[in-house]
């Protein structure tokens, strides 16, 4: 059940992440509120980073759960949380967990890097350095 339910956050990503079929959300999660939740989340992540791609960087499964590390990059193209644009690409670490039963997401936790894509956003970059001349 372990491989079947890694197989499913696999799916997931590819299609509706990475596929961006946010109709396709209803498919893979039992309650209603977390479907709509986990559209909202999604589009605002779209709208901000409309080339967002998510790495899954590890999977582990046990029993009904799967545990998903991953890292998502893009570039900030459109306003997040209230910040305009700035043309950055950037790349923030996930961990999230999903509880699974007959087939469907029945329970969804997620932790993403926020301060650390903020951070990216909103501080200047640091200039490389210019190869000394003698």
């Amino acid at each position: 059940m372990s491989e079947q339910n890694k197989a499913l956050v696999r799916k997931y990503y590819e299609e509706v992440i990475n596929g961006r079929n946010l109709d396709a959300v209803v498919d893979y999660f039992a309650d209603e509120r977390i479907v709509e939740g986990v559209r909202r989340g999604c589009f605002s992540y779209f709208t901000a980073f409309p080339d967002l791609h998510v790495s899954l960087d590890e999977l582990i499964a046990e029993g009904t759960a799967v545990f998903l590390r991953s890292t998502l990059t893009g570039t900030h193209d459109g306003e997040y949380k209230g910040i305009p644009p700035t043309g950055r690409h950037v790349a923030a670490e996930a961990g999230e967990v999903f509880r699974v039963a007959d087939g469907k997401f029945v329970g969804y936790w997620c932790l993403t890097n926020v301060a650390g894509l903020m951070r990216q956003i909103t501080e200047e970059q640091v200039a490389a350095a210019a190869p000394a001349t003698v």
